[in-house]
């Protein structure tokens, strides 16, 4: 977002007056309307359009971002009126509560497309019977399902899967990929530039971008800059934190008790160095959500991967071919699961919640890969042997086959992702549960 120096600063009264489409262009003009407007939004009642707007699919990142934006600049404004004796202290500190109450909100409304979005991805793979059933008897029985997999695999003549390091964070991941061509970017010799720079002059242009709101620098962005950029804001924050008295490297906190007793240019020296660690704050914000909109478009390519794609369906054919050779296993996995259908096959998700599918299927892989294990035995054995006695059982307290103990009782969660910014294909945000009533604005 630059400023084409064209059109004046939008004033908090002009939002209400002004339709969504002419907003969209002035927040492209310069980020500053969209704080003004993020404000207006916080502190007075809307027209429905506007407020849709700013928290739908297409803007409520960008809005959230300039609440950040402009909760650190009202909590400095607030503690330089403070100091100064400013007779708007009053207005600004109300502003600065009703930001605070909207940014919730807003944190909320991102949660929630990141919910569907990972319903989305869920719907068809974990929320029916039959495909939770496939899935949980290959993990009980991993040599038969690899044995048939790889023999599918070579059946079809499926390359073999491209492995490389293992990645040891998200910075990692998007180099690999970028490397290996699932992210076509170019490292042009501005960026070779960028990279080559002194830790310190590097920091510098860091400083510079936290700085101009309006001229952000494009090239920090870079995927293979990433790393550099996220350290070098780490390193500000280290630097900043002892300058703006702030409470952590992560949080500002309230401001010094003894400000108002310090002389008037040491005050205003920690006045600055808090509103400069806010601006910081507000950059990281916006070095995690590039991050993980990279991460989501690299999860994508890999799904369309033809190779990959050729690679799931040899892994449906294995699990098919397991089922019919383990039909009772099978079948006693659908039985538990008939519990937790909403109707025929499809598995509700108010009930079959990711702690009770966790336990659930930790219990049934323990009986299934038992049952297995004395199959194998009694299959391998010379000769019967006789029955041993009987074992005491489990103590009521300790975890036992039938009951998962400590960390038995979870399935692995997915990774909440940024959300596809296609508002065709996204269901409303239900905001309910997160909105403070109207009368508080």
């Amino acid at each position: 977002m630059r400023s084409t120096g064209t059109e004046r600063m939008l004033r908090l009264r002009d939002v209400a007056r002004l339709p969504a489409e002419v907003l969209v262009k002035r927040f492209e003009e310069d980020f500053g309307n969209l704080v003004t407007a993020a404000v207006a939004d916080a502190t007075r009642r809307l027209p429905a359009p506007v407020r849709r707007l700013l928290d739908g699919l297409e803007w409520h990142l960008d809005w959230a971002d300039a609440l950040v934006w402009a909760e650190g600049e009202l909590q400095v404004s607030a503690e330089r009126m403070a100091l100064l004796g400013d007779p708007r202290l009053r207005r600004v500190e109300g502003q600065l509560r009703q930001v605070r109450v909207r940014l919730h909100e807003a944190r909320c409304v991102a949660a929630e497309y990141r919910r569907q979005d990972r319903e989305r991805l869920e719907r068809g793979r974990l929320l029916t019977a039959r495909a939770t059933a496939l899935s949980w008897l290959s993990k009980a029985l991993p040599e038969e399902y690899e044995a048939l997999f790889t023999a599918r695999v070579a059946e079809l003549g499926i390359p073999p899967l491209r492995r490389g390091s293992a990645s040891r964070d998200v910075f990692d991941s998007i180099e690999q990929a970028v490397a290996q061509g699932r992210l076509r970017v170019t490292a042009g010799p501005e960026v070779t530039a960028l990279l080559e720079l002194p830790d310190d002059t590097f920091r510098a242009a860091v400083a510079d971008d936290v700085r101009e709101q309006n001229a952000r620098n494009v090239l920090l962005r870079h995927p293979l800059v990433l790393r550099r950029w996220h350290a070098g804001l780490a390193r500000l924050c280290d630097l900043t934190v002892g300058p703006a008295r702030a409470s952590s490297a992560t949080a500002l906190g309230r401001a010094p008790l003894d400000l108002a007793e310090l002389p008037r240019q040491e005050a205003m020296q920690i006045v600055n160095a808090r509103r400069f660690f806010c601006a910081v704050q507000q950059r990281r914000l916006d070095c995690d959500r590039t991050v993980r909109t990279l991460m989501a478009e690299i999860v994508r390519r890999e799904r369309a991967d033809p190779v990959n794609t050729a690679r799931r369906e040899a892994g449906a054919y294995a699990r098919l071919r397991l089922a019919e050779a383990h039909p009772e296993a099978y079948t006693r996995i659908r039985e538990e699961l008939r519990a937790f259908e909403s109707g025929p096959g499809h598995l509700d998700p108010a009930r079959l919640t990711s702690d009770v599918r966790g336990a659930l299927k930790a219990r049934l892989l323990s009986e299934l890969a038992g049952r297995d294990g004395l199959r194998g035995q009694a299959a391998h054995s010379p000769a019967p042997r006789p029955a041993p006695g009987p074992k005491p059982s489990a103590p009521e307290g300790r975890p036992g086959r039938d009951r998962p103990g400590p960390g038995q009782g979870r399935g692995q969660r997915p990774v909440p992702g940024p959300p596809a910014r296609s508002a065709a294909t996204h269901p409303p945000v239900r905001k309910a549960a997160c909105r403070r009533a109207e009368t508080s604005r």
